[in-house]
C-alpha cells in the first residue's frame, strides 16, 4: 500500500533569507526625514490657529483637495438632450468633441445705460451701471415696474445662479430694495426641496416632517429629467409634510393672497394634499400614465401666512409653491443651487423647463452663472470663444418659456488665488466675463459686471482683508455684509436704468395703456344707485316710497278748456305747480289702463 504523504526529507531545501541590517547612517537620515515632515505639518497646522496666517493655508474650503483630484479619476457617461428635450446618452462622437460656433467678443465695450458717476457710493465697491443700449434688454421689466408704481399688477423677476445666489444674500437685498419702492408682491416661488445644503431663503420659516428625498441638477439622480423651475425636486414619503411661513414685517407675518402648488404626476405617485392657513388648497391623486406637471392655484382674499404640502398615500413629488400678495409690487424669485454651472441645466428637460418658466409669467430673467466654470478647457483655448456657445445655450434654454421677458446677465464675483504671498484674480475669469458680455450683446440682454463692481483685479483679496472681512477665506464667496453691498449696487444700477427709461419718455405709452384699462373697467362695472334719504321725494323714474307721489313719473293732467297746446308753446304753457289738478289721478289711471289693454298681446296669462 502506497502513501500519498511526502516525506520532509524529499522537500527541497530553501536557503534562509539573510536579515537586512540598517546602517546607523540610514537610520539617521530616516529620522531627519520624519522630523522634517513633522515640522512641516506643525507649521502648516499653525495657519489654522494663528491669526494673520490664513493666506498661507495649503487648502481652503471650496478648493480641490490636494492630490485627490489628480489621483481619483472622473467617471460617468456624458448625457445630452435629444430633439424632444429628453436626456439621452451621448453618441461617442458627440462625447469626444462637439462642434461649436465661436462668438467673438465685441470690438469695443458697449456704452453704459447711465453714467456710473451718478450712482451712490458703496465702498469698497466701484460704481458699475448696466450695459443696456437703448434699454433693449430691460424695457419689459421697466414697464412692469412702472405699472406697479401706478398701483397695477406685480413685476416678477426670476434669478438663477450658483452658490452666490443660493444663500439669497444678493438677491434678497435686491428684492428688499425694489419692494420698498414699488410695493411688496410676496416671496414668490419657493423650492419644495429648499435646504441649506442646496439653497436657502432666510426670510422664509420652513418646517419639515417625515422622509424627503431631494435631488438637484448638480448631481441629478431623479427618476425623471424634471427638476422644476428652481432645479430642485423633492419626493415626500407617505405622511411627509413641509410647511412654508411667509416673511415677517415687524412682529407679524405678511398675508399672502395668491397661492400655487407645483407638483409632478407619474405612474408611481400616490396622493397628496395642501392647505393654506388651515384652509383647503388642493389635493388628490398624482398618478398618471406618464410623467407630467400639474398646478393647484387658489386666491385667498383675506390672506394666509402658511402653506403646507403633504404626501398622504404613497410618495408624491413636489417642485415648489408660489406665495404672492394681491399687489401691487415686486417679486424676485431666488433660484440658486450650490455648485451648479451651465452644464448642470442639461439635466432639466428643455420642454419641461420652458413650461415651468411660462407658468411663472416673468417680466425679467436674471442669469448669474460661471463661478464654477473657470476650469473649463475651452476658456484656455484662444480667446475662450468656445465658451460662448456653451453659455449661450443655457441662456436660450431659460428664455424659451418667456421669450418676450427682459433679460439680464450678471457675471460671477471676483475669485482669487494665492500667488507669491498675495491674492490675485483667477487668470481665466477675465476671459469668461468677456465671453459672457459677448453673449449678452448677441442675445439682446442687459449685462452687469459683478467683478468690476467689486473693484476688478484682485478685489476678492481686498474685500477679505477688510475688518470685519467682507469675503470668506476660500477667496470665492462673500460674507453676508459683502453680499449686501453687491445686492445694493445691483439695485442701484437697475433703479438708475428705470429712472433713465422714464425720463426718456418711454413711460408715456404705459400711462396711456393704464388709462385705457381703467376706463374699460369703469365702463364694464355695474352702475350703483345712490339711495335717497328717507322722507325725500324721488326726482327720477325710480320706485317711489309707499304713500308718496313722484313729481316726474306721471305726465301732468291737461288743463280744462280747449284742446292741448302746440308743441312749440309747451314750455311756456307748463303749469308751475308740480301737483296734478284735482281729479286728474283717477282720470289718468283709467286712460293708462285702457292703453295697456289695447297693447296686451293675445295668449294665456301666466299664473
Amino acid at each position: 500500500m502506497t502513501s500519498d504523504v511526502t516525506s520532509t526529507a524529499d522537500l527541497p531545501t530553501v536557503p534562509a533569507t539573510p536579515r537586512t541590517s540598517v546602517s546607523p547612517a540610514s537610520r539617521t537620515a530616516l529620522g531627519a526625514l520624519l522630523a522634517a515632515f513633522g515640522t512641516a505639518a506643525a507649521l502648516l497646522s499653525m495657519t489654522w490657529f494663528v491669526p494673520g496666517l490664513e493666506t498661507l493655508r495649503p487648502w481652503h474650503p471650496g478648493e480641490p483637495i490636494p492630490l485627490v483630484a489628480a489621483l481619483v479619476p472622473q467617471t460617468g457617461a456624458r448625457v445630452v438632450e435629444s430633439e424632444n428635450g429628453e436626456l439621452v446618452a451621448a453618441p461617442p462622437e458627440v462625447a469626444r468633441a462637439a462642434p461649436v460656433t465661436p462668438v467673438a467678443p465685441p470690438a469695443a465695450p458697449a456704452s453704459w445705460d447711465v453714467d456710473p458717476a451718478t450712482l451712490p457710493d458703496r465702498p469698497p465697491g466701484t460704481k458699475t451701471a448696466l450695459v443696456d443700449a437703448s434699454h433693449r434688454g430691460m424695457a419689459r421689466f421697466y414697464r412692469a415696474l412702472h405699472r406697479a408704481s401706478r398701483g397695477e399688477g406685480i413685476a416678477r423677476a426670476v434669478h438663477w445662479g450658483d452658490s452666490t445666489i443660493a444663500a439669497d444674500g444678493i438677491s434678497g437685498t435686491v428684492r428688499s430694495r425694489l419692494q420698498s419702492r414699488f410695493g411688496d408682491g410676496g416671496p414668490g416661488f419657493l423650492n419644495a426641496g429648499m435646504d441649506p445644503q442646496w439653497s436657502n431663503r432666510p426670510d422664509i420659516a420652513l418646517t419639515r416632517e417625515g422622509s424627503w428625498d431631494t435631488k438637484s441638477i448638480l448631481h441629478a439622480g431623479a427618476a425623471f429629467p424634471r427638476y422644476g423651475l428652481g432645479g430642485i425636486v423633492t419626493t415626500g414619503s407617505d405622511g411627509a409634510t413641509v410647511t412654508f411661513s411667509a416673511p415677517r414685517k415687524g412682529d407679524a407675518r405678511v398675508p399672502q393672497h395668491h397661492v400655487e402648488v407645483w407638483y409632478q404626476v407619474n405612474p408611481t405617485s400616490g396622493k397628496w394634499s395642501a392647505s393654506a392657513g388651515g384652509k383647503g388648497l388642493g389635493g388628490g391623486s398624482a398618478v398618471a400614465t406618464a410623467e407630467g406637471d400639474r398646478y393647484a392655484v387658489k386666491d385667498f382674499p383675506s390672506g394666509v401666512t402658511r402653506v403646507s404640502l403633504s404626501a398622504t398615500e404613497g410618495a408624491t413629488t413636489f417642485y415648489g409653491v408660489v406665495m404672492e400678495t394681491k399687489g401691487p409690487g415686486v417679486v424676485w424669485d431666488a433660484l440658486g443651487v450650490v455648485g451648479v454651472g451651465s452644464a448642470s441645466f442639461q439635466y432639466n428637460a428643455r420642454k419641461h423647463l420652458a413650461a415651468q418658466v411660462a407658468k411663472r409669467r416673468p417680466d425679467l430673467l436674471v442669469i448669474q452663472l460661471g463661478g464654477n466654470e473657470l476650469g473649463l478647457g475651452v476658456l484656455s483655448k484662444g480667446a475662450g470663444e468656445g465658451y460662448a456657445p456653451h453659455f449661450g445655450n443655457v441662456v436660450d434654454k431659460l428664455r424659451a418659456g418667456a421669450p418676450e421677458a427682459a433679460c439680464l446677465l450678471v457675471t460671477p464675483l471676483d475669485q482669487g488665488t494665492r500667488k507669491g504671498g498675495s491674492v490675485v484674480s483667477k487668470p481665466l475669469l477675465k476671459t469668461l466675463i468677456a465671453q459672457q458680455r459677448a453673449v449678452a450683446a448677441a442675445k439682446g440682454c442687459a449685462f452687469w459686471d459683478a467683478q468690476a463692481a467689486m473693484g476688478g483685479e484682485g478685489a476678492m483679496g481686498r474685500w477679505g482683508a477688510r475688518k470685519p472681512p467682507l469675503a470668506w477665506t476660500d477667496l470665492a464667496h462673500l460674507s453676508s455684509d459683502g453680499q449686501a453691498i453687491i445686492g445694493n449696487m445691483l439695485s442701484d444700477a437697475i433703479l438708475a436704468g428705470y429712472d433713465r427709461w422714464v425720463a426718456s419718455g418711454a413711460a408715456v405709452a404705459v400711462e396711456s395703456e393704464l388709462a385705457a384699462e381703467i376706463a374699460a373697467r369703469a365702463s364694464a362695472a355695474p352702475k350703483a344707485t345712490t339711495p335717497k334719504p328717507a322722507g325725500t321725494k324721488s326726482t327720477t323714474g325710480a320706485a317711489k316710497k309707499p304713500g308718496t307721489r313722484s313729481t316726474t313719473s306721471k305726465k301732468p293732467a291737461k288743463p280744462k278748456g280747449k284742446a292741448s297746446v302746440k308743441a312749440g308753446d309747451a314750455a311756456a304753457s307748463q303749469p308751475t305747480s308740480t301737483s296734478a289738478p284735482a281729479g286728474a289721478d283717477k282720470t289718468n289711471k283709467r286712460r293708462a289702463t285702457s292703453r295697456k289693454a289695447k297693447r296686451a298681446p293675445a295668449g294665456p296669462t301666466a299664473e
